[in-house]
């Protein structure tokens, strides 16, 4: 069996358990990071559709981060800590920890960046839940709209260059405003 025959089953699966696979799959990737959280938004968007994949695979995502959070902040700040500190990222986690909320939300929005030590990290530092989710919604937000834009347009980033650069410019905006509204909020509550 080739690659594409392979996709077409797993999509037609996903599609035949419908809402619960669109949601679980970015649920259990937050808990499990070797998953390819890209390979569950593609086939979301291909089985749902841009919008329904993308919304589904955000609630899921956003949903498996925070259960995560609530899960290592009761019971697994120990062995969370220890990957940290043997972690390639320590100093910029370290950062998360002592709540420098800006680092956090960036490296929320870059779909590479292992959710699964910055989850680690925000439970470490005490981090509010508030706190939590105003930056894991909105930087969240940013990240799947960038990974369902690909999956909805693999090859048009070659046939139509235009579309992809008005897609780059209009997350990068948007990744400026959601960082100004985190500015605010921090000043917000700082004082």
């Amino acid at each position: 069996m080739e690659f594409a025959e392979y996709s077409e089953i797993l999509t037609n699966y996903v599609e035949s358990w419908g809402l619960v696979a669109g949601i679980l799959l970015p649920v259990i990737e937050a808990f499990f990071p070797m998953l390819p959280l890209v390979g569950f938004v593609i086939i979301n968007v291909a089985a749902f559709g841009f919008i329904l994949g993308y919304l589904y695979s955000w609630i899921g995502n956003c949903l498996g981060s925070f259960l995560l959070f609530l899960l290592l902040r009761k019971v697994g700040a120990r062995k969370t800590n220890e990957k940290i500190s043997r972690s390639k990222y320590r100093h910029t986690l370290e950062k998360v920890k002592k709540k420098q909320l800006n680092v956090l939300f960036l490296l929320y929005c870059f779909p590479f960046t292992p959710s699964f030590l910055l989850s680690g990290a925000a439970a470490l530092a005490n981090m509010r839940t508030e706190m939590f989710l105003a930056i894991l919604l909105p930087s969240k937000f940013v990240m799947l709209l960038s990974l369902a834009f690909i999956g909805e347009n693999v090859s048009s980033f070659f046939e139509n260059p235009a579309r992809s650069i008005f897609f780059i410019i209009f997350i990068l905006l948007l990744n400026l405003l959601v960082k100004y509204m985190l500015e605010k909020y921090e000043e917000r509550h700082r004082k």
